[in-house]
């Protein structure tokens, strides 16, 4: 199979998962970061941690390191909003206009996604275009009267 043809399958074939929307939040100093992301994942439960895949042309990229806090605020299905303003091409202050953004020492979070899981990164995995973020949780809030947000076939699902 041709390499053009293997990508296009490949991106076929994941656009046909559906998956929970996650909106990985961080800040370094003063300078708050937000980004949608799909490739979220439990990675064990002793110690409790997660595995995140970050582009490394993501703007928090640059700010997340061994060490480094971060927070995955898994959306609600009331939550479309902010999952679209975190994936497109403004960034900064714009994605926080909301009014749910709290921090809580080192962390940004939303206080009325379905669930935000505190991180402390423990280790980066450079795999191509992307980091393989784990963290280790630290702390979750849930809100389990809410349903997630998904996203599969190209779309957000309700």
């Amino acid at each position: 199979m041709k390499e053009s043809d293997l990508k296009k399958n490949f991106l076929t074939s994941m656009r046909s998962s559906t998956s929970t929307v996650c909106v990985i939040s961080a800040k370094s100093d003063i300078v708050r970061h937000a980004m949608t992301a799909i490739s979220v994942t439990s990675l064990s439960v002793d110690p409790p941690s997660m595995l995140v895949c970050i582009n490394k042309e993501a703007s928090i990229h640059g700010i997340i390191s061994v060490d480094s806090s971060f927070c995955i605020n898994t959306l609600s299905s009331e939550q479309k909003d902010i999952a679209e303003i975190c994936s497109n091409s403004e960034e900064g202050e714009k994605r926080f206009q909301n009014n749910a953004w709290n921090e809580d020492g080192s962390y940004i979070y939303n206080q009325e996604s379905l669930s935000a899981l505190f991180c402390e990164c423990t280790d980066l995995i450079d795999h191509s275009s992307h980091t393989i973020v784990i963290g280790r949780v630290s702390k979750v809030l849930n809100n389990s009267d809410l349903q997630p947000l998904l996203y599969g076939s190209g779309k957000y699902l309700n």
